[in-house]
């Protein structure tokens, strides 16, 4: 797109198509074209003609000629008018426009019978300061309404914005970063979820016919292996390095003890770490014996992948 006056970035604020009223005053035709700017519900069609109804390319493009000190011929002038229509048409005007919160403040110079109004208008800048604006409007030719052309920004200073405005700027600013921060956390948490439920998925898939193929897999033989009371078995299930620090005597009385209170088992699910596919944990639901109502509970697991094979890495 070819450079274009400050009046490209601002042009974005029109947007408009007639009103039923006649004779709108130029505070009112800025105003109604900014009203329509923020709209978000019209065709193609209607923002061209508003385009058409309230900024004066033909003016604009006379004051660009006086400036480049050229005169343009019809395809410059097409893709020139072609340029500010795309501008006029992009979602990031409207957005840009509602972050600078566009207000008119003063409407100073109304001439009817010279065709030439002026309006005032602000913008918050990036700084968050206001910056003041020229706008410069010609009559339409019905005379229903006013055109604006350009719009130069007011270089006199502005006084500095006061301590408990930067204040309240600045905490505005704090509680958007802390609400995106929070959506952020949200939606990281939501893909480790997703990662970890896709990534059981898939050992499960790929575990063959081996007890300790899959995460799952060596959990149900160990719980098989306390069902029989076979202390080996269970051991078989575990790392070297679980096995090593385990008491044969400590680990036949642990085993004897859930064996006689143990009613059922079931394997709940498996989840496999999002930032560690060597880690898993494994939900069993147990139904113990008990004086009374029988003892549920959901117990996890910590499994962790040696080789091919996944072992328990608790002790036994």
């Amino acid at each position: 797109m070819r450079t274009l006056t400050i009046a490209v970035v601002l042009m974005l604020l029109t947007a408009g198509v007639l009103a039923d009223e006649t004779q709108l005053t130029p505070r009112q035709s800025f105003e109604k074209f900014v009203d329509v700017v923020m709209r978000e519900d019209m065709t193609e069609a209607d923002r061209a003609a508003a385009f058409e109804s309230y900024f004066d390319f033909d003016t604009w493009l006379g004051e660009r000629e006086k400036s480049d000190g050229k005169t343009y011929n019809e395809d410059e002038r097409a893709d020139m008018k072609r340029d500010w229509l795309d501008l006029f048409r992009s979602a990031e005007f409207r957005d840009s426009w509602r972050k600078r919160k566009v207000r008119v403040l003063e409407e100073p110079m109304t001439d009817r019978e010279s065709g030439k109004a002026e309006l005032v208008i602000s913008m918050t800048g990036a700084a968050g300061a206001e910056e003041k604006f020229r706008v410069l409007m010609t009559l339409a030719d019905d005379g229903s309404h006013w055109r604006w052309y350009s719009i130069p920004q007011i270089e006199a200073e502005l006084p500095a914005p006061s301590l408990s405005e930067r204040l309240e700027n600045a905490e505005k600013q704090l509680d958007e970063v802390i609400k995106q921060r929070r959506r952020l956390e949200a939606y990281e948490q939501k893909l480790l979820e997703e990662i970890a439920r896709m990534r059981a998925e898939l050992a499960e898939q790929g575990g063959g016919d081996s007890p300790y193929g899959t995460p799952k897999s060596v959990v149900e033989t160990a719980w098989r292996a306390i069902e029989k009371g076979d202390a080996n078995a269970l051991l078989d299930c575990h790392t070297t390095r679980r096995i090593a620090g385990a008491k044969t005597a400590d680990v036949n009385a642990s085993l004897k003890k859930t064996r006689d209170r143990l009613m059922s088992w079931s394997v709940v699910d498996s989840t496999i770490d999002a930032n560690d596919a060597g880690q898993a944990v494994v939900r069993v639901k147990l139904t113990l014996q008990q004086t009374g109502e029988p003892d549920e509970r959901t117990v996890s697991i910590r499994v962790v992948k040696i080789g091919e094979l996944w072992k328990i890495d608790e002790e036994p």
